[in-house]
């Protein structure tokens, strides 16, 4: 018996079962999706803070310039000649307006940008003379062209402070 050899026994090679785990995940993700956290929300009581706000005073208001980009035309896609894999437009055209006043040509519109970047009011923020805020929104068809031109304008005039409202919606395939 002392010469005899044991034979290793061999291991169970042990397997975990994953079903209960997808059931559990589904079951959650169902609940989640049939939560309506707004009633949870008004179930639940929390005692919060009351909103004041930083600053206790009222807000100056501030006059703004508002510049509309809208598409005119939309051109013909040419492919891009330096081989990119992107296209040019070719007669593209836009019309900007400065709060009801539109304009279709590019000195013009310079022009009045410039006349009214000296038209300055005083920051209560900064405490300092600026000159006043500019937001933009385009309409279905602008390109990123068009709006970058209107901030390179807007800087060259004098303008610091740029913001962006609503566009009009993005151009339908298809149409042009």
């Amino acid at each position: 018996m002392a010469g005899r050899k044991k034979k290793p026994k061999e291991l169970a090679v042990a397997e975990m079962d994953m079903t209960p785990m997808i059931d559990v995940t589904f079951l959650l993700l169902i609940f989640f999706l049939c939560l309506d956290f707004k009633t949870l929300e008004s179930k639940l009581s929390a005692n919060l803070p009351k909103d004041v706000g930083v600053n206790t005073t009222d807000a100056v208001p501030m006059e703004k310039l508002d510049i509309r980009i809208e598409r005119v035309k939309w051109g013909q896609e040419v492919p891009d000649p330096s081989g990119a894999h992107r296209h040019i437009l070719v007669g593209h055209r836009v019309k900007w307006y400065v709060g009801p006043q539109p304009f279709r040509d590019k000195q013009s519109f310079y022009r009045l940008l410039e006349k009214e970047a000296k038209i300055v009011q005083y920051n209560e923020k900064t405490h300092q003379k600026e000159p006043k805020p500019i937001t933009i929104k385009t309409g279905a068809g602008v390109t990123y062209g068009d709006v970058t031109w209107v901030i390179d304008m807007a800087k060259y005039a004098g303008f610091e402070t740029i913001t962006f409202g609503g566009g009009g919606g993005a151009r339908k395939q298809g149409k042009k």
